[in-house]
């Protein structure tokens, strides 16, 4: 296994690891505001901590149930990469307050609601801090998985910075992040020079954010013949260590607060001592799609597609047609008409097990 120093010194150079870090810090601060809007309380990430490994070291760390949510790079230069947020299961099903009566319900229900609220999270990132990038940078989140980390990492070989820590709030959620070097290089070429030195001005949650390295790590990452400069650049001035994490650094929230979120009233009931995950995210939309069937098409028979042309769909009349909210496969249901309009009567509800073995097959 390559030494630590070897492996940052292949991930970082000192201008990158000041891209990445004033990145981090503005990640966050956006990331912050936009939670706090969803859940009413301002978040706190305490613990952080972060260090270079290779993907088949740290397999073993993901045998609990989890959730693995891929998180898509990419720019208007054609470059792409994908990280990973791992979170428990369980965990993630408190800390959201799913309100499932069995397990396999559970499961979906915390991966619809993560995806919600990630998507929320994202959407303020990708107009916050990420449209400041020259290079078109945006991150979206794929598909979200149960319990796949260990063959994710199989698949990777390429050193990976593994961030973790705990976000606070009613309950508490560990967070880990596997950032591939891939993703941290195009993450710190792209959002080069796009945000400025962090301000002291900003009334977002204050924590500790941040993808840089120190200064130590940057030296000894000469062993690998990176010319370091003997001077920090003039911009950069590493702060005092955080007692909770000594690598990093504290953090000084910049940029604009996203925006609040507005929620639908809640119907007349008892005020309850605190609001559950699912009440929190009722105003917000979601994408709701039927999709009547599929087929496959040669370039040819598309090119000769014309008016009066028909398409024979893989499904019989009369079947249900699939429903699925932001392109995941929730229910069946039929077609019914509704005041002169189409609607779908729900017929049943689509398990996650059975969802991932349809579209396999």
């Amino acid at each position: 296994m390559s030494d630590p120093n070897e492996v940052l010194g292949q991930l970082l150079s000192p201008a990158q690891a000041v891209s990445l870090d004033a990145t981090g810090r503005q990640v966050w601060t956006t990331a912050a505001a936009a939670l706090q809007s969803l859940q009413g309380a301002a978040p706190e990430l305490a613990g952080l901590d972060g260090r270079l490994v290779m993907p088949d070291e740290i397999t073993g760390q993901f045998a609990r149930p989890h959730l693995a949510i891929p998180l898509e790079l990419s720019t208007n230069q054609d470059q792409s990469a994908t990280a990973y947020l791992v979170i428990e299961t369980a965990t993630a099903a408190a800390y959201l307050e799913s309100q499932a009566d069995n397990p396999d319900d559970e499961e979906q229900q915390t991966i619809v609601i993560a995806s919600t609220v990630l998507g929320q999270v994202l959407q303020s990132l990708n107009t916050g801090v990420f449209a400041r990038s020259d290079a078109g940078l945006v991150v979206a989140i794929d598909d979200i998985t149960a319990s796949s980390m260990p063959a994710i990492l199989q698949a990777l070989d390429d050193p990976c910075l593994l961030l973790t820590g705990t976000l606070s709030g009613a309950h508490e959620l560990p967070l880990t992040f596997v950032l591939p070097g891939t993703f941290l290089d195009i993450m710190a070429g792209a959002m080069e020079g796009a945000v400025g030195p962090a301000s002291s001005e900003s009334g977002a949650p204050a924590s500790t954010f941040s993808l840089g390295l120190t200064q130590e790590e940057l030296e000894a990452a000469e062993l690998l013949d990176v010319e370091i400069p003997s001077e920090p650049p003039a911009s950069f001035a590493p702060p005092e260590p955080h007692p909770l994490a000594a690598p990093l650094r504290e953090p000084t929230p910049i940029g604009p607060a996203a925006s609040r979120a507005r929620f639908a009233p809640l119907a007349e009931a008892p005020a309850p001592t605190a609001r559950s995950g699912i009440d929190l995210l009722a105003g917000l939309q979601m994408n709701v799609t039927v999709e009547l069937g599929r087929t496959e098409l040669t370039v040819s028979e598309v090119l000769g597609l014309g008016p009066g042309s028909v398409i024979e769909l893989d499904r019989l009349a009369g079947e249900p047609v699939d429903i699925l909210v932001n392109d995941r496969l929730i229910a069946r249901g039929e077609v019914v008409v509704v005041d002169e309009n189409f609607g779908i009567r729900v017929v049943e509800v689509v398990r996650r097990g059975v969802e991932q073995e349809e579209r396999v097959g």
